[in-house]
């Protein structure tokens, strides 16, 4: 089985992860740490190479997720992905990947993102290729 979790920065995360762990730990499960990073060069105003440190900046947050995993038995691999859209990116990745089930936080880090263009968890489930756990 394969278990994909979605996380960003938020203090939220953090309990998405220790339960996608916890889930992953209990059916012995690999674990793939999914992390979104923006693209945002296209804006005028922003420094050139501002892609490339938020993709850093997402690796570091899925990185040290794997870390945690495996400090808790269970096989992670981290992975960034870079889009304007993070639902679509995250249920592209389970479908290459052939993820059994994805867990992902009903809230995340923009609460704005969730005002303008609805929830990123609302449409993982609508779209998804496979189960989606939602942490509340």
């Amino acid at each position: 089985m394969k278990i994909l979790v979605a996380i960003d920065d938020s203090t939220f995360a953090e309990k998405v992860l220790d339960t996608a762990i916890t889930m992953a730990a209990d059916k012995a499960a690999a674990l793939e740490i999914v992390t979104v990073a923006p693209l945002i060069d296209e804006i005028d105003d922003m420094p050139p190479g501002m892609d490339d440190k938020l993709r850093t900046w997402a690796g570091n947050i899925a990185n040290a997720g794997a870390a945690k995993a495996k400090t808790r038995g269970v096989a992670a691999t981290a992975h960034v992905e870079q889009s304007d859209a993070p639902a679509g990116s995250i249920t592209a990745y389970a479908k290459e990947q052939g993820v059994d089930r994805i867990v992902i936080g009903h809230k995340g880090k923009s609460n704005l993102e969730r005002l303008l263009v609805g929830s990123v968890a609302q449409a993982v489930v609508a779209h998804a290729p496979c189960s989606v756990f939602v942490v509340k």
